[in-house]
């Protein structure tokens, strides 16, 4: 069974849209990249790195996930999220997380950990 190497990264390139500006309750709150939305890409980011390296009968789901927002990006801004694995076992894999802006400057920090099931399975529950 093979896992991510630490070190091993993977990048995500994303341009700000419209619908990816802070929302709640179905309205605007604020006309930047949304939280939620950089939730969703260190998730996907962080799951590259997984996905290349699953078996047949195996799957990785999310576990845990801390996200730290610095700064805005503004609709129309290309992000790169980078995803780096610092651990890797055969129960999880974690990875760290910048988010930067066209400008390089951070954008975001994140900590993402999948924990690995058999294929077809629920997500974790305590106590496994």
């Amino acid at each position: 069974m093979g896992r991510p190497s630490v070190g091993e990264t993977a990048e995500l390139e994303i341009t700000v849209t419209p619908e990816m500006t802070a929302r709640l309750f179905d309205r605007e709150i604020h006309p930047v990249y949304g939280t939620q939305w950089m939730v969703r890409h260190v998730e996907e980011s962080g799951r590259l790195l997984v996905e290349r390296h699953l078996q047949p009968t195996e799957d990785a789901t999310g576990y845990a996930i801390e996200l730290r927002h610095e700064r805005p990006a503004r609709v129309g801004d290309v992000v790169v999220v980078e995803a780096r694995v610092v651990h890797a076992d055969a129960r999880e894999c974690v990875t760290e997380h910048e988010v930067r802006g066209p400008d390089g400057k951070v954008v975001g920090r994140a900590r993402f950990v999948q924990r690995y099931v058999p294929r077809g399975a629920p997500g974790p529950r305590e106590g496994r």
